[in-house]
């Protein structure tokens, strides 16, 4: 979770309608890697993006168009950007461009399903025959979360939780870390990285799920990189309406350490397939 910078694209296969391109994280001038999926004909990415400049809600960027090698090629035939609301639950306060988490969390409604349809819609008036079917359930070869967080206490903090795509980080005195949930594999472990000192000053995280060959996760605290090798396994996306939480974990009932100031995040399942 890192802001907005885009790595390379990555490529996958999907059979028959569609070809997918994460699920499993996390949205060049700002125009971030997306969440892909395509078949013969169109293609799609999407992208969430929370920048607390000015509000507490989030971004939903869709873009849509004919299929490049299972991205949308540029120009694309049309990209639309709205508004993901989300509502504060206790002690959240929103100032000099930093989401500032004091025993609060935000809770936010994300419909990927309704955008992509409407932005198909109007393709379709655009261009005749530009239609996809969306699925409930996307598999998604890649996931990425990215955000910029500076905390003041040690402890764990939800950053990003969608019950197919969560990530934390852990901060202590001299080590952080960031860690993911994905379906279908649950939580998957990462290993403190030294960072120093980690508390007090605004560190970079970034959670980056791949299926290339094999899949696993590259997990970044700074400059510190470590990679997770996973089973092999698409991550199944939900995208009809969903509550997502920022500074909370509703399973584990988490919620992120008084004085715990974020940035920015960026979700961003980058997929580009029918390569």
């Amino acid at each position: 979770m890192q802001k907005i910078s885009t790595p390379p694209h990555r490529f996958v296969h999907r059979v028959g309608m569609a070809v997918c391109l994460i699920g499993a994280l996390v949205l060049t001038a700002f125009q971030p890697i997306s969440a892909v999926h395509a078949d013969t004909g169109f293609a799609y990415y999407w992208s969430l993006t929370f920048d607390f400049e000015s509000s507490l809600n989030g971004t939903l960027h869709v873009v849509v168009g004919y299929n490049d090698e299972g991205a949308p090629q540029e120009p694309p035939i049309y990209a639309e950007n709205s508004i993901v609301a989300c509502q504060r639950v206790g002690n959240v306060t929103l100032s000099g461009g930093l989401l500032k988490l004091n025993g609060g969390y935000l809770r936010c409604e994300l419909d990927v399903h309704s955008a992509l349809e409407r932005a198909f819609e109007v393709c379709d008036r655009k261009v005749a025959g530009c239609q996809m079917e969306i699925e409930k359930d996307e598999l998604y070869a890649h996931f990425r979360a990215m955000t910029d967080v500076l905390s003041t206490n040690p402890g764990i903090a939800p950053i990003f939780y969608h019950p197919n795509a969560s990530y934390a980080i852990d901060v202590q005195s001299s080590t952080a870390k960031i860690t993911g949930s994905l379906s279908p594999h649950g939580v998957i472990p990462a290993t403190p990285a030294i960072v120093f000192p980690a508390l007090g000053v605004m560190q970079s995280y970034e959670a980056f799920y791949s299926c290339e060959g094999g899949c696993d996760v590259d997990y970044g605290v700074g400059a510190m990189q470590e990679t997770v090798a996973t089973a092999n396994a698409l991550i199944p996306f939900y995208t009809p309406t969903t509550t997502v939480y920022i500074g909370y974990n509703p399973i584990t009932g988490l919620v992120a350490p008084v004085g715990t100031h974020i940035d920015s995040i960026v979700v961003d399942p980058p997929n580009h397939g029918n390569d």
